[in-house]
């Protein structure tokens, strides 16, 4: 009987656990990423401290912020909104002068391209505004958009100087002539059409209270 020779034993193979590679470190030459690539706006310039008035560009950022400030006080002394003003711009002049721009331009957060870009359209059309302002508000709202004023007419509100002036003009002649309104609606800067109106209302007012019943409505 032949003794059972034992199984000689495979040898496994080694395992090597290789060790992570160290990471490599950045050379002190490689560029650094740009986590924003966006232009910063023109607030965003002007509140830094120390900044210079003239950008890499040469534009003038203290001029444009100035401007900026005094162009939303002129546009709210005109009582426009900047919807109006923007609806106004993009129907002469494109999209790109819609109300947002508007908005963006008075609080600067706009490039200061941008704003180079939108200053001399926006100066010109709020020079025009006050011009058509001095010559009577419905000539503002018509250069703004005539049809939207359509729609809903505002009251005329008129200053203490302008009713003490039509009740002086209103005890000396209760019944102007058409020409005579055109005159006195001239000299008080109000629509003549207005001043027509608060003649006829001043008449039935005091038609209505018995004080005068001698003048026929027209």
């Amino acid at each position: 009987m032949q003794p059972i020779q034992p199984t000689p034993a495979v040898p496994q193979p080694a395992v090597v656990i290789a060790s992570p590679a160290p990471a490599a470190k950045p050379s002190a030459s490689a560029p650094i990423p740009i986590t924003c690539s966006e232009t910063p706006t023109v607030s965003q310039l002007v509140s830094k401290p120390h900044t210079p008035t003239l950008d890499e560009d040469g534009i003038n950022l203290e001029e444009i912020r100035e401007f900026a400030k005094n162009f939303k006080i002129r546009r709210l002394s005109l009582g426009l909104t900047q919807t109006q003003v923007g609806q106004a711009l993009t129907a002469t002049e494109g999209p790109a002068y819609s109300q947002s721009a508007i908005c963006r331009f008075e609080k600067l957060d706009i490039t200061p391209k941008s704003a180079q870009k939108l200053k001399p359209v926006l100066e010109k059309w709020l020079n025009e505004a006050e011009l058509r302002n001095q010559e009577g508000q419905q000539n503002l709202m018509e250069f703004v958009g005539g049809e939207p004023s359509k729609k809903r007419k505002r009251r005329t509100s008129f200053t203490p100087q302008a009713i003490e002036a039509l009740n002086a003009y209103f005890e000396k002649n209760p019944l102007p002539t058409g020409q005579e309104i055109t005159e006195i609606a001239k000299e008080l800067n109000y629509d003549r059409e207005v001043v027509r109106v608060w003649f006829c209302n001043r008449r039935q007012t005091l038609k209505n209270t018995s004080k005068l019943n001698v003048f026929q409505i027209p």
